[in-house]
């Protein structure tokens, strides 16, 4: 059985969050725009941005 992609609170992102983050990015979106789309606050955004980071400075949402 698949859970719904609901967050433990709200202020925590979901996988189709980071899916959207990292659309938004490769489609040259500012991180604040991408934030707002999603509903969360932009240093959220730029902090799971930092974290997701790879060794070759693309995001990774997975």
């Amino acid at each position: 059985m698949l859970l719904p992609d609901v967050p433990i609170d709200a202020r925590y992102l979901t996988q189709d969050d980071r899916i959207t983050i990292a659309e938004g990015l490769l489609a040259g979106r500012p991180s604040a725009v991408i934030a707002e789309e999603i509903g969360k606050h932009r240093s959220t955004v730029y902090r799971e941005i930092s974290r997701g980071r790879g060794p070759d400075g693309r995001y990774n949402p997975w």
